[in-house]
């Protein structure tokens, strides 16, 4: 990877306007649940951004009683998740979009010879952080085999109240396989974009694409978590900046549920450039926070109503005599994503283990 020094990333916070965000939430209040690899005290991020979180690290068979902290890393991973959203933005590390919010860091075994476990982990990380007050969990990764294990995990978390981003994944290229997460409802599967607002190549995509962000060149831990270098970030580092960007809307109206916030996101993203409401490479459009705390945009709508949900249609209900079953109601049009209006914006290779697997179509919405 090159240094910092011999290239520099877009400067994605001046487009998404965040020093006038800034002025109005920065995120204060809200605690983002990062599981992942774990966090290591690095140049860039203050220690008070970050809360002593957990480590879910599996021990090994013969060390049954190894204990591994929640403020290491070996990789880097979950380090580099972690600036995105509360970074100073010293020392070569990235400014986060939400630098006065709180990260717990819930580290598994990401990046190890023993990430095969991690799907596992993590599912257990996801409940500690719903019961530990996390309102949004950040999820930079997918695990195929661990699946069954995670969405109920993911849903208990959601009945918590939490608001849980996942990365489609980084495989658009390949075979295209996405992240099983992002089908689950409720989920906010998040693709990436590049330099130009175009999606990126490499982003997985498909109709559990929920929104997008930028993931193109940012500074990331490198050098197994020894420095920071420019890099693509891909969908891994477009989920953290979803994630900071849900924060930022959260601060500002502390009152709303996981479903307000989820919806204004929605509603005033910047949609597909050929008018329709959505798209497969970044679902209703890349998340524009600054509509909702400058322009005041976005209705939060019902507080316990998953925006992503079909909604049933007001045919009326056959009558008693009736014998054939009737024909599955069609879900209503999802929520109208605001047109195509923001500046070129960048993303790529996302992190986190390989997604393996048939693809799952999500809950979706038509």
């Amino acid at each position: 990877m090159p240094a910092a020094a011999d290239t520099n990333p877009p400067d994605y916070l001046t487009l998404m306007k965040a020093q006038e965000m800034w002025k109005v939430a920065d995120g204060s209040g809200i605690t983002v649940a990062v599981v992942d690899s774990g966090f290591k005290k690095v140049p860039g991020v203050r220690s008070e951004s970050v809360l002593p979180g957990v480590s879910v690290m599996s021990p090994p068979i013969k060390e049954p009683d190894k204990k591994y902290p929640p403020h290491d890393d070996v990789d880097g991973h979950g380090t580099t998740m972690t600036a995105a959203i509360v970074g100073d933005g010293s020392g070569g590390a990235p400014k986060g979009l939400a630098p006065g919010a709180k990260v717990m860091p819930v580290r598994t075994s990401l990046g190890t010879p023993m990430a095969f476990a991690a799907g596992a982990e993590g599912a257990k990380g996801i409940r500690y952080a719903a019961d530990n007050g996390a309102k949004i969990i950040n999820l930079s990764w997918g695990d195929y085999y661990a699946f069954e294990r995670l969405k109920p995990a993911v849903q208990y978390a959601q009945s918590k109240g939490a608001l849980v981003f996942a990365a489609m994944g980084n495989e658009g290229e390949g075979n295209n396989a996405n992240n099983l997460l992002a089908m689950l409802p409720g989920v906010i599967g998040v693709g990436a974009i590049d330099e130009t607002g175009e999606p990126l190549d490499l982003s997985s995509h498909g109709p559990n694409t929920d929104l997008a962000s930028y993931g193109s060149k940012a500074r990331i831990r490198c050098k197994e978590n020894r420095g920071w270098c420019v890099a693509v970030g891909g969908t891994s580092y477009a989920t953290a900046l979803a994630s900071a960007s849900a924060a930022l809307v959260w601060s500002a109206h502390p009152d709303w549920t996981a479903n307000q916030v989820a919806r204004v996101l929605i509603e005033t993203a910047g949609g597909p450039v050929d008018g329709a409401k959505r798209n497969d490479w970044i679902g209703y459009g890349i998340a524009r926070p600054s509509w909702v705390l400058l322009k005041k945009a976005g209705n939060p709508g019902a507080p316990d109503v998953d925006p992503l949900a079909p909604a049933p249609t007001n045919a009326p209900a056959p009558a008693p005599s009736q014998t054939a079953a009737a024909a599955p109601a069609e879900a209503a049009a999802a929520e109208a994503g605001l047109p195509w209006q923001w500046p070129a914006l960048g993303a790529v290779v996302a992190a986190g283990l390989g997604l393996a697997g048939t693809l799952i179509v999500k809950r979706r919405r038509r």
